[in-house]
């Protein structure tokens, strides 16, 4: 180790004006154990790069010599620049110099810049070296340039930190890059900028950065940080000297360079000192420009501090990083937070960081908000396919539940269920051949990386359905253990609607035998999230035992309650409800025509559950067009027994002539013929109905049709349900009116109405209907009479003699009535 103090004088050379430095008087001062005498240094070792150095005229310099040593020179008080920013030079003017050999360690808590203006540095020191001086230390006694002073700088010039801190790198980078200009009005801002760098590297960096503060001859100057003012012989104005042979900053307004392209450490460095936080720079010099030490604020104490508040000694080990967070990214924002993690995230892609590093990554992400999650997006997908692609994790189920929390967008998981489902489908699919109780686990992480659609999740859905369904067995209850144990609702509700695929009657019987079972409390934990079929099952087993006890129509009606819209409204739901209230019974012939109501007799046949129910035809309890619609649609079974099928369709037939459907012709009155000589209805409800249809059809009719021998039959062998109506239709006050009008006029219907009412004592003629008959004649016909002259009941004589009617009877009748009359 070599550390040597030297003196110089400035001297003018006559003839050419150049000012060289000499070596000065020997001092007393100087500690001979230490510095050798003046005129004792081998001049010609150093006087070279002395001379280069010092004749530049500097007032600060730290300099790198061609066999590894470091030589820091100062000019005294007296010789330094003015504030115009010319030097006062002549005799006498000293230089002071340090030389440090090649094996002297680096600067330690002390940095070259640190000697600006040091009192050490004056001959009448006390002390030509500072107290307690060995190896390492500067002639300083504390460091000048602390953390709050540069932040105070650095915000009075806050657009100009990052620019300067890309450039500083940029040394660093390419040794052999450009040197930097610093263009100031003084000095002492020069030195700022130079502490400014050296705050934000580590010590190998900082005892490797070269610098003069001052000089008036860049072009000369071989350091790597160059001060200067704007009367320097320095030409701004050429742009090959601002673009390409050197890095520009111009304090006073001038021409500099272009602004370098972004880097995510100079401007994260920048903000630290910008928000009041300085940057703690990496210990190692490996880590100088790593992003994450910068962001989590290092190990290492600024200048002239010692270890932070409750940090003893020795407690962070070489490079130790703290847990980064959220807060130590105040101040970035847009284009920079981005650049920031994506410089974080080449790192982790590249597989330069290690695994202390990634969980701090990690513990970063985590705790992201916002803006700063968002743009975090490329680093946490980058870090679980780290973890994913890890050697060790290869050959086992990838496990994204451990990635919960980090800022994942949508396109990431899907992108990370793209690569890694199909890997985590098959080694569920190979454990699938264990037990059914140690599957939970390569479920749960098969779900979580989404192995939807792949072979093996698609086998232990069915595997787990089909245990359901067999609730008699113990596989049932290991089923409901693992979904309980893997806890994924939406899993256990596509188990669950597997069970109702290919659905059967037995898949029914089973789904109420699981909800009677044990595992009955965990179905009905989930059973808001089953289909429809499955929720019907359960409410099934538990209305119709204790306490409800519901069956037939009033289970129908509970159930019916929690289908949507509170209405049976489609084949399959009627179907599914039937089986499970009556299964093949047909219900009670009292539930019948309700059921029917309820679920609408046109769905009741679609479903071809209308034979379950004939009875509700044979011995309806009302006579109504719900039940003439029921009936319509019956008449289209096939399976539908004859008696059903003639009584449909009678009440059918019936209801037609009575709405008009039908006229009443031959045709249709040998239809009615016909089906009263295949069924008579015994239902009383059923007769009335048919009855009054038919009654009101044949009085509405023309009577030149209802004339046809089986109209005729039809009202001689009716009951009193059909000849009530029958006789009502003719009674009424209006129907009495409109023939009163309109028979005088009408030969051939009043003759007729004669033909049909006329008194008749043969047989096959019922007495109910001889007793209507007359009271129609007497009551409808005769007023008529009143209105005929001559003429008119000529028309009608001649109408019954040409229809082969007995024209005497007519006539007898008719005398008869006038007699009365009179």
């Amino acid at each position: 180790m070599a550390i040597r103090r030297l003196s110089y004088r400035l001297v003018q050379e006559p003839d050419t004006g150049a000012v060289r430095p000499i070596p000065a008087e020997p001092r007393e001062t100087h500690r001979e154990s230490l510095l050798p005498e003046p005129h004792q240094e081998p001049v010609g070792e150093f006087s070279a790069a002395v001379e280069r150095i010092i004749g530049g005229c500097s007032e600060l310099s730290y300099s790198l010599l061609p066999d590894g040593g470091r030589l820091l020179c100062a000019a005294l008080p007296r010789q330094r620049v003015e504030g115009d920013g010319q030097r006062t030079e002549g005799e006498g003017q000293r230089v002071e110099a340090l030389h440090l050999g090649a094996d002297t360690p680096g600067p330690g808590p002390v940095w070259p810049i640190d000697t600006w203006r040091s009192a050490a540095w004056e001959p009448d020191a006390g002390e030509t070296l500072a107290a307690g001086f060995v190896e390492s230390e500067l002639p300083v006694p504390e460091a000048h340039f602390d953390r709050e002073r540069l932040v105070e700088f650095a915000r009075a010039r806050a657009d100009r930190v990052a620019p300067f801190l890309t450039d500083v790198r940029r040394l660093f980078d390419d040794p052999a890059g450009r040197q930097i200009v610093l263009v100031e009005e003084d000095p002492e801002t020069v030195a700022h900028w130079v502490a400014l760098a050296c705050a934000s590297l580590p010590d190998a960096y900082v005892s490797a950065l070269t610098f003069t503060t001052w000089t008036a001859d860049p072009h000369g100057a071989p350091q790597q940080i160059i001060g200067t003012g704007p009367a320097a012989g320095f030409d701004r104005t050429d742009e090959a000297t601002v673009t390409y042979l050197y890095r520009v900053h111009d304090g006073t307004g001038g021409p500099q360079s272009p602004p370098a392209a972004f880097d995510a450490w100079a401007r994260l460095t920048a903000e630290r000192w910008l928000s009041g936080n300085p940057p703690r720079p990496a210990a190692r010099a490996e880590d100088a420009f790593e992003l994450l030490p910068l962001l989590s604020g290092g190990s290492r104490p600024s200048p002239g501090t010692g270890p932070g508040p409750g940090t003893e000694a020795g407690d962070e080990g070489e490079g130790a990083v703290g847990a980064p967070s959220s807060a130590d990214l105040a101040g970035l924002g847009g284009d920079c937070l981005r650049a920031v993690f994506d410089a974080l995230t080449r790192s982790v892609e590249r597989d330069e960081t290690d695994s202390r590093t990634l969980d701090a990554l990690e513990g970063l992400c985590r705790g992201l908000e916002g803006e700063q999650a968002l743009a975090a997006q490329p680093l946490a997908l980058a870090l679980v396919k780290r973890h994913l692609d890890a050697p060790r994790a290869r050959d086992t189920l990838p496990d994204l539940t451990a990635f919960e929390g980090l800022p994942l967008g949508q396109e990431a998981w899907r992108q990370l269920r793209e690569e890694y489902g199909d890997r985590a489908d098959a080694a569920l699919r190979r454990r699938l051949r264990d037990p059914i109780p140690t599957w939970a686990e390569p479920l749960r992480l098969a779900l979580a990386v989404g192995a939807d659609g792949g072979p093996g999740l698609a086998e232990a859905m069915d595997r787990l359905a089909g245990s359901l369904l067999r609730p008699d067995r113990r596989d049932c209850a290991h089923a409901v253990q693992v979904l309980e144990e893997v806890g994924h609702l939406p899993f256990t509700h596509r188990v669950l609607r597997l069970l109702i695929v290919d659905f059967t009657d037995r898949k029914l019987d089973r789904l109420r035998e699981l909800a009677r079972s044990p595992q009955g409390d965990w179905l009905r934990r989930h059973i808001d999230g089953a289909p429809l079929t499955i929720r019907l099952a359960e409410a099934a087993a538990r209305w119709s035992g204790s306490p409800d006890r519901l069956h037939g129509a009033d289970l129908f009606e509970r159930l019916t309650a929690l289908v949507p819209g509170g209405r049976v409204k489609d084949v399959t739901t009627l179907r599914l409800l039937w089986h499970i209230v009556w299964r093949n019974t047909p219900p009670d012939r009292a539930e019948q025509s309700w059921i029917a109501r309820t679920c609408t007799p046109r769905l009741i046949v679609e479903a071809d559950l209308g034979r379950r129910i004939t009875g509700w035809i044979s011995h309806p309890d009302h006579c109504d067009a719900e039940l003439v619609a029921f009936a319509r649609d019956m008449r289209e079974d096939g399976l539908l027994g004859a008696a059903e099928r003639h009584t449909a369709d009678l009440l059918v037939t019936a209801q037609d002539l009575a709405d008009g459907r039908l006229r009443v012709d031959r045709t249709a009155l040998q239809r009615l013929d016909e089906l009263f000589r295949k069924v008579v209805p015994k239902s009383q409800v059923l007769r009335q109905g048919i009855g009054e249809r038919l009654g009101r059809a044949l009085a509405r009719a023309n009577p030149l049709d209802v004339c046809d021998p089986q109209g005729l039959r039809l009202l001689f062998t009716a009951g009193p349900e059909l000849l009530g109506s029958y006789r009502g239709y003719f009674l009424d006050e209006t129907t009495r009116d409109r023939l009163l009008r309109e028979l005088p006029h009408n030969a051939a219907e009043l003759a007729a109405y004669f033909h049909l009412w006329r008194p008749r004592r043969r047989h096959g003629v019922s007495e109910e209907w001889r007793r209507t008959a007359a009271e129609l004649l007497d009551e409808v016909l005769a007023p008529v009479l009143t209105r005929l002259d001559d003429h008119h009941l000529g028309g009608v004589a001649t109408v019954l003699q040409r229809e082969g009617q007995d024209l005497q009877e007519w006539t007898a009748w008719r005398h008869r009535i006038k007699q009365r009359d009179e």
